[in-house]
């Protein structure tokens, strides 16, 4: 099973595990989340996780709000390791992916592209209750 940590502006982890936690219960109970809080800097999460992430051999697995971010900005440096994999756009459906697909195996590079596609498939939008997919009824 991959160490599977959700990072956030904020409480935005915590909610997250929280919500995936009612889905899919005790898998979920091992997630770990990162909130970067007013005064706080991503740059001392980092290097703590930094040291970790070099002394260990399972993989992590990280899915951090926004792209660009400073959260992102700060771990995504961590991609350099063969151990780490850093997500942006953390949403509902990939955390829920990455939790299920994680469970008693690594993640492979094609796996975390099949769970990028999976997620953008999940967004849609509706106006005057229509969407792109009603076209087929």
């Amino acid at each position: 099973m991959s160490r599977v940590i959700f990072a956030s502006h904020g409480g935005l982890s915590k909610g997250m595990k929280d919500s995936v936690s009612m889905i899919v219960g005790d898998l979920a109970k091992d997630v770990e989340t990162y909130s970067l809080l007013p005064g706080q800097n991503p740059e001392d999460y980092y290097l703590e996780l930094l040291k970790e992430a070099k002394e260990s051999e399972e993989q992590i697995v990280i899915l951090c709000d926004i792209k660009g971010g400073s959260v992102h900005t700060a771990l995504s440096k961590l991609a350099v390791l063969d151990n780490v994999m850093v997500f942006s756009g953390m949403n509902m459906g990939l955390a829920l992916d990455v939790v299920m697909k994680s469970l008693g195996q690594n993640l492979e590079l094609a796996d975390a592209n099949d769970l990028i596609e999976a997620a953008k498939e999940g967004m849609t939008v509706m106006n005057g209750m229509t969407s792109e997919d009603d076209e087929d009824f």
